[in-house]
């Protein structure tokens, strides 16, 4: 994006479309999810935004002409590349639903590799496909994984899948995998010391703690996403958990590794699957972060992709997350 300066005082001041400003309890955030990046900023900040907002820069200059801390704010916005000027006094924002949602009834799906998943792989490979999952990563608690990771490719090898990865223990890695352009990442658990090696374009993420540990809901920056799909997505339906399914060991499909709820096994018929399995998960998705609390009042309720499960209290739904919006203290 490039920022127009046509800064005589008869231009109006606009917000990029693709800028969005996310008020919290305790500080905000503005979106670029152009650039996918996120930057945090005192809620005053977001007040004054939304005040200069299609209004004409000679009326904000007189305004605030003894106001050093506006005049830090609107040189910030201009630096930052999060207004520009133009005369012309409107700009359309981006509609609140994308046209180009995807059609998959289930996106992203994480596997626990089993004994039971290995005697069951080709039903749960074929319903994979016909749920047009295009994310796919697969937990193998193996000290040998190179074998069982090169039969998996092989049997993806006509898949849908556009990404693909999988979380291993410390070993060595076969190189020819990388060969496979689906595969995006390999985590590699009760690694010696945490670091991340780029192999063409796969991310070699080595972990210091256990692979159970992978899999326990807990909010970070690295589980923030910030693009035009995910914001449709959490302005619509629950981002964290949308067509987003947990396989465990057993084939049962949940939302994550410490859900309590069946809602269906991966080995069941297809017509089950997109019937009975898809209408109980999609009463989940359909709760959006701006009826749950905390998440109502965090400035992550539109970027964070961590599954915790919304419980239903009284009339409203209720979550316990490592993150406090009211503190900004992480847990």
């Amino acid at each position: 994006m490039e920022l127009t300066y046509q800064q005589n005082n008869d231009t109006f001041v606009h917000l990029f479309s693709c800028c969005i400003p996310v008020k919290g309890y305790q500080r905000s955030a503005i979106y670029d999810i152009q650039r996918e990046d996120i930057e945090l900023v005192p809620n005053t900040m977001i007040e004054f935004l939304n005040y200069i907002h299609g209004k004409k820069r000679s009326e904000i200059l007189k305004e605030f002409e003894s106001d050093k801390t506006a005049k830090d704010y609107l040189a910030f916005l201009e630096k930052k590349e999060f207004i520009f000027y133009s005369p012309n006094s409107y700009f359309p924002d981006i509609p609140p639903k994308s046209i180009n949602e995807d059609t998959s009834s289930i996106y992203f799906t994480t596997i626990i590799l089993s004994q039971f998943i290995r005697d069951n792989i080709d039903t749960a490979i074929k319903n994979i496909n016909e749920l047009g999952v295009k994310r796919l990563h697969f937990h193998i608690d193996n000290e040998d994984s190179m074998a069982i990771i090169k039969n998996i490719l092989e049997l993806l090898e006509y898949s849908r899948i556009t990404n693909l990865s999988f979380s291993i223990p410390f070993q060595k890695i076969d190189k020819k995998i990388y060969q496979d352009n689906r595969l995006k990442t390999i985590y590699i658990f009760n690694s010696p010391k945490k670091r991340i090696i780029q192999n063409k374009e796969v991310s070699n993420v080595f972990i210091t703690s256990d692979g159970l540990s992978l899999f326990l809901p807990k909010f970070g920056l690295n589980t923030i996403d910030i693009n035009i799909g995910t914001y449709n997505i959490a302005k619509n339906y629950n981002l964290s958990l949308y067509k987003t399914i947990f396989i465990d060991k057993e084939g049962v499909i949940k939302f994550n590794s410490l859900d309590k709820e069946n809602y269906g096994n991966i080995t069941d018929s297809l017509n089950d699957l997109k019937t009975k399995t898809i209408k109980k998960l999609s009463k989940i998705w359909n709760i959006r972060k701006t009826e749950i609390s905390p998440c109502n009042i965090c400035e992550f309720r539109f970027c964070c992709t961590v599954t915790y499960i919304p419980k239903r209290k009284n009339k409203s739904y209720e979550l316990e997350c490592n993150y406090n919006p009211y503190t900004n203290d992480l847990n």
